[in-house]
Order: structure tokens, then sequence, then C-alpha cells
């Protein structure tokens, strides 16, 4: 059997003087499909207003913008640095950053409709969700339920959250989702509009729009310096750059050199607008930047410790109780001058009660450091709870990192608390900086904005008096404080003292009867605290426990309820809160008349010491996660099994892509004749992707007219490749290597023919198509079933 080649024909067009086709010209309409059939070029493009040049020129102009937008988008995670404790945060958004734009670009390169544009985005995100913004709970690298609530906590609440936490906060999956989700959107938004308009500034608004976000999530937090503005900044202004010179491509097909000469000559004028902004920035501001709007301010407080009770009134009922075992603090690093941990700091007087207007936001493991102390040693604490109640937990100095599980933490006052039911069972480490002791004599108080410092109306004279008198007598704010604590130092110390620390109790202390000049550590912080503030002294009362040496072992503390204790504290410049006392315990000189051991209003059983000293059911947050134990759970086996068969689902189609590839490949192989026959098979192939059944005992031709019924003009390449493959297979002579090019070649044509008609997307989809590879073992199934029905008659 013998092949005819065929060459393109040309037919051109008989017209009259006048201008008009004559009538042999019009038979364009016979001919069109033998010319679609004879045609050497598949890849044939519908004519449209660009040339194929410049649209090659658009797409190489779009590589580099790309990249510049993945920047760009980029550096938007830099803010966040002074919102996570951490650089964990970085794999998420930059991942996000990355995978955007590349999702994104490759979609707007291959012309994707609007709605499978968002489906391959919004497809795409999960697994970076899953195990970017989630990494840090991920089990050899497998999601486990922690990771699937944190991303199903930030996808309902994650904003809010970020808005309630205390900074700098952990990299937890519900605090990262809500910024890699910003970061997805603006990479995705910014490609698509580089790719798909040319519009100069489109491309740059998504990451600055994102970049106000960060701003917006980062209020009351110091920026960073000039480094993300600088960063932002540049790389903007580079991307607009890199749009310019591309926005005229028939001038670069012309000019490539003077294009180039421009962008040249664009970077310095960049990097000379960038430093102009930052130089404004710093000289000439227009706003400083240190009173942003934080939406903190506006939104509730995430960590509701409920109501309670002045710690400072509770005081006594501990101290009266039978002394019980609380808790144990261990220190390491330099403890020197340790001698007490705090619990509560009361900062707002009424002329009544020392309370706390403590605002706490849920912390991380890493807390805000304050700017309070000169050089400052640091010290760490092990605290382990057994009777102590809530919800103030013990700490010493300034903290700034602690393990404790879901605590509140008020940078105002630097305090922790927890909405813990019980702290029974509770263990934490902490980090807290002291500060130094050296130059106290000389220190001055610190700047306030007059609240620690404020006196509600009505001070009594006695007090006035007081103050007044001791600190006229010193000239230095150190001497006059020691001469207030020792003033009242020497006042007798009673636990038979009424209770109260009201201005009438306080006016007690100073009166004219002597069987009224006692107290005991309520009375006496309170006192100071108001004497210190009538002199301008920033000033706030403490509640804890005292350190007792005698229970000291093995460098370790017990404290009892006997510790309790209550003292002032006066912010000065270097030194942060310093302790005072102006309590001696072991003056006994007075006598008080004896009270009743009635606990004062609104102190009630619930807030005693537990009688028995023993340590309840551990507190449990209902938010963490179990841990794993011996067995597994429902859920855990539920998750096992979602993660199963995700991975069946993902890897089935991935099994049958490669399938066909390595079967591509190894029709591609062996002797001239077998490869025409392998590429009639993936010619056949492709006709079953489409819903051709092809049978093996059809013939080529029966194939080809098969084909071209169902697919029309564009199975020409099936009929061309028939009689290839019918001559590969009976004629006696092999077939040279130009017909085994052609055979393959028509392939390939018919691949670009259904991939042109039926879109990308589509043909994507046909790659995993599994039909290919079980029609043709269906097919012999069924003969060899035939054969042995013949054969048994």
């Amino acid at each position: 059997m013998t092949t005819s080649r065929t060459t393109p024909v040309r037919i051109r067009e008989e017209t009259d003087p006048r201008g008009e086709p004559a009538d042999g010209g019009r038979i364009t309409q016979t001919v069109e499909a033998a010319k679609t059939a004879l045609a050497d070029d598949g890849h044939r493009r519908p004519a449209g207003p660009r040339s194929s040049a410049v649209e090659r020129v658009l797409r190489a102009a779009a590589y580099p913008q790309l990249i510049l937008a993945a920047v760009a988008v980029a550096t938007t995670a830099l803010p966040y640095l002074s919102f996570f404790g951490g650089l964990d945060f970085l794999i998420a958004l930059l991942v996000a950053a990355g995978g955007g734009v590349l999702v994104a670009g490759v979609a707007g390169a291959r012309r994707l409709r609007t709605l499978p544009t968002l489906s391959a985005c919004v497809l795409a995100f999960l697994p970076v969700a899953v195990f970017a913004a989630g990494h840090t709970t991920l089990r050899h690298g497998v999601p486990t339920w922690e990771t699937l609530r944190g991303l199903g906590t930030g996808l309902t609440s994650g904003w809010a959250r970020m808005l309630s936490v205390t900074l700098p906060a952990d990299a937890t999956p519900e605090l990262v989702f809500t910024p890699a989700l910003l970061t997805w959107i603006a990479a995705t938004v910014s490609a698509t509009l580089a790719v798909r308009t040319r519009s100069l500034l489109a491309p740059a608004v998504p990451p600055l729009l994102t970049f106000a976000a960060a701003l917006l999530f980062t209020a009351g937090h110091p920026l960073g310096g000039f480094l993300p503005v600088g960063a932002f900044l540049v790389s903007v202004l580079t991307l607009v750059l890199a749009r310019a010179g591309a926005a005229d491509p028939a001038t670069r097909i012309a000019d490539t050199r003077a294009t180039w000469g421009r962008f040249a000559f664009g970077v310095p004028v960049v990097l000379v607008a960038a430093a102009a902004g930052l130089a404004g920035m710093h000289y000439l501001p227009l706003a400083t930047g240190q009173h942003r709007f934080d939406p903190r301010t506006v939104l509730p407080v995430r960590l509701d410790i409920g109501d309670t009770i002045s710690p400072l009134a509770t005081l006594k009922s501990q101290l009266r109780a039978p002394a019980h075992d609380l808790f144990t603090v261990r220190f390491t690093g330099d403890p020197a001058g340790v001698d007490r941990v705090r619990t509560a700091a009361l900062d707002d007087y009424d002329g009544a009660l020392w309370a706390a207007h403590d605002r706490f936001l849920l912390a991380g493991k890493s807390l805000p450091a304050g700017d309070h102390l000169t050089a400052p040693r640091q010290v760490s604490l092990s605290v382990r709870i057994s009777g102590l109640s809530g919800p103030y937990l013990p700490e010493a100095g300034e903290p700034v990192r602690t393990t404790a599980p879901r605590v509140g933490y008020s940078a105002e006052s630097g305090v922790l608390a927890t909405d813990a039911p019980t702290l029974s069972g509770l263990g934490y480490d902490l980090v807290a900086q002291v500060g130094r002791k050296d130059g106290l004599e000389h220190a001055v108080p610190a700047a306030d904005d007059g609240h620690d410092s404020a006196l509600p109306p009505g001070l009594p004279p006695e007090l006035q008096e007081q103050a007044a008198a001791l600190a006229g007598a010193v000239d230095e704010p150190w001497a006059k404080l020691m001469a207030l604590q020792e003033r009242l130092r020497r006042l007798p110390y009673s636990l038979d003292a009424r209770p109260g620390h009201s201005y009438d109790a306080l006016r007690r202390l100073f009166g004219a009867n002597p069987a009224d000049q006692v107290g005991y550590a309520e009375q006496f912080a309170a006192a100071f605290a108001v004497l210190a503030r009538s002199q301008g002294f920033p000033t706030r009362v403490a509640v804890g426990y005292l350190l007792n040496p005698a229970r000291l072992k093995d460098g370790t503390y017990t404290v009892t309820s006997a510790d309790a204790h209550a003292w002032p504290e006066v912010h000065l410049a270097g030194y942060g809160w310093v302790a005072f006392d102006p309590t001696d315990p072991l003056r006994h000189g007075g006598v008080a008349p004896k009270q009743p051991d009635t606990p004062p209003a609104g102190n009630t059983a619930n807030d005693r010491p537990d009688d028995h000293g023993k340590a309840s059911q551990v507190g449990v947050d209902p938010d963490l996660p179990k841990l794993a134990g011996d067995r597994l759970s429902v859920l855990d086996w539920a998750l096992i099994v979602l993660i199963a068969l995700g991975a069946l689902m993902l890897l089935t189609p991935i099994a049958v892509a490669v399938e066909k590839v390595r079967r591509r490949r190894a029709r591609r192989s062996g002797s001239r004749a077998a490869r025409i026959t392998g590429a009639w098979q993936e010619t056949t192939d492709r006709l079953t992707e489409n819903g051709i059944r092809v049978s093996a005992s059809s013939t080529a031709g029966e194939v080809a007219h098969q084909a071209g019924e169902v697919l029309g003009e564009r199975a020409g390449a099936v009929a061309l490749l028939a009689p290839l493959v019918t001559a590969a297979v009976y004629s006696p002579a092999e077939p040279d290597d130009t017909t085994v090019a052609e055979a393959w070649g028509l392939d390939a044509r018919l691949r670009r023919e259904l991939r042109g008609t039926r879109g990308p997307f589509v043909a994507l989809r046909a790659w995993f198509d599994p039909r290919p590879l079980f029609d043709r073992r269906r097919d012999a199934r069924r003969r060899r079933r035939a054969l042995e029905k013949l054969t048994r008659g």
C-alpha cells in the first residue's frame, strides 16, 4: 500500500476589473473544508486586533510584573513583625504571596473565565491554609483536629481574635489565617490585574490595601522603623515602573534597547522617591504614628474574668484562716532582692475601695515588654498552684514570657489572670524583668498622665496635714517616700483592727484616739498610697504573698495563706514600680478593740480558701484541644478516615495522569510500525476522552468516520492518520521515519484542535480521565469471553 503526500493548496479568487469577485472566485465556501483538512498548521488562532508578536511581548512583559507583584505583596507581611512574637507566621504569608500570584498568573495566561479562575484560587488556598498557616499544629506533617479547629476559628472569627489578643501573639492557626487570607487575596487580584489589564496603577492597589489592613491590626505598636515602609515603597514603585515600560508593546518591539534604557533611568527615580518618602516620614510627618486608631479600644475584652471582690478586702480572711498551701515558686537566674510575688495591682480609688481597672487581653507565650525599666535583669519563676483561688496568677516584676495556657495580660498593670474555673493543678513558667536597686535614693517619679496620682474629692484634713508634714521635712523624692513608710511602720499591727480602707478608716489611723491608731497591711498599704498620691507620686496598691525563707527547701518556696500581704508600689523613672512596705507585723504596741470575725460585705464562703486544702479537679480550658491518650476517640477515627479519603481522592487522578504519561512514552518507542500504531492508540484515547466509544473490532477507517460524525472538521487529523496506521499494520514494507513523524504530528494536531475548542480547563481535566485506561481492557475482556463461548460451542 502506498501513501500519497498532500501539499497545501492555495485558492486565488479572480476579480474582474470593477473589483468584484468573479463567479469562479465564489468557490471559497466549497473548498473551505478541503483547506481545513489539508492545512499543516493545526494551531491557527482566530484573527484579532493584535498580532501574535504583540501578544508574545505582552506575555513576556507579564512575567517580571508577576514577580514584582509577589514581592510587593510579600512586603505587606513586614508590619506583622510587631504583631507576632516569632517568625513562624512568615512561612504562611510568603507562601500565600507566591502561591497566589502563581495561580492567578497561570489562570490569566490561560485566559480562564471568571468562575474557573475563582474556583482555582479557592481550591489552591486550602493547602496553603492547612500546611502553611497551620504548620505549627501538624503532627508528622499530617493535619490534626487542632489544625482544623484553628482554621475554622480563623475563618469565622480570626479578625476578632487578632483585635482582642495581647501583642506580641503566638503564631497560632486562628491568628495567622486572616493575614494569610488577605495576602492570598491581594496576590491573586494583583496578578490578575497585571496579566489581564493595561491599567498602570491597578496591580499596586491590592498590596496597598493589604498594607493598610496590617497597620490596622498592629495599631498601638511600633511599625518597626523604616524597613517595612521602605521595602513596600520600593517594591510598589518598581511594579508601577515595569508597567509603565510595558504600556506600549509596539514601541518595545521596535526598540527594545530604548525600553531597557527607560527602565534603567526609572530605577534611580524609584529609589529617590522612596528615600524622599522615608525622609518626609521622619522629618515632615503628616502624623507621628504614635496615636493611631486601635480597634481594640472599641471591641469588648475577649478574656472576661468576671466581677470579683477587691483582693485587698479578702486579705484579713486569708490571714485569720488556718494556714494551708497555695502554690510553690522556684527561681532561676538572679532573684536577688525578690522577696514577694504579686497577684493583683489596684490603681483605682474612689474614697471607699481600692480596685483595678485592668483590661485583660488573651496573651500568647510572649508578653509586651514595657519601657519602664532601665538596664533590668531577668529572673525566671516556675509556679505550681495547688490551693490558690483565681482569677489572678502569681508573678513578679514585669512579665515578658509565660507558658501559662489561656492567660490574660493587662499591659497597663503587668498583671496576669485567667478565666479557668479553678487553678488547682496549674503549672507554668514565667520570665520577668526586675529593676535595679542602685541609685534609688536619687530616683524621681515617672511621668504620669494623672490616673495613678489622682485622688477622689473629700480627702480628710488629718491625711492632708500628715502628708504635708512628712514630705515637707525633706527635699529628695526618695526621702519623702521613706518618711511616709517609717511613719506608718511605727503604728501598731493587729488583725483585730476594723477592716476597710475608706477615707474614714484611714483618717482614724491619725486621729486623737490611740485605740484607733492600729491596723494591718490593708490599712497601712492604702494609707501610704493615699498619702503619696496627695504629694503627686504615681502610686498603686499591690496584693500578693511574701516569700518566707523558713519555707524554702531545695530552691523552692512553699507559699501558704499565712503569707498573704499588701503593699504600696510607686512608679519611679527608670526603676518601674518600686515596692514599699509600711507594715511591721512585729509591732504589737497598741490594743485594738476586738472585732467580730465576720467577713466584710460581699465576702462569702466562696472567697475563703478550701478548708480541706486538697487539690480539686484540674481545670481544663474547654477551648483547648484534648491531648491524645492511649485510645483514639471517635473524632480521631473520623479525622483519620477523612484524611485517608482525601488522600485517595488526590492520589487517584495523579496516578491516572502518571500512567498516561508512561503509556505515551512507551508508545513512542519500538519499531517504526509500532510507533505509528502508538500514535493511533494515543489518538483513540483522545477520542475516548471525548465520549467516542472505540472498539478494537472497528477498522481505522470506521473509527475515522465515527469521529467525523461527532467532531466534524476537528476529526480531519484522524482521517489522515487512518491510512497511515493501516499501512503500518498490513504493509510488508517498514515505514520510514518521515511517516512516523507525520503520524505523531497528526496526533498532536488533534490535541490542539480539541484544546482550542474545549478550552484549557477541559483539556486539563482530560489528563485525569481514567476511561482510556479501562476501555481497552474492557474490550479485550469481551473478546476473551466471546472466544470462550465459541470454543465451548
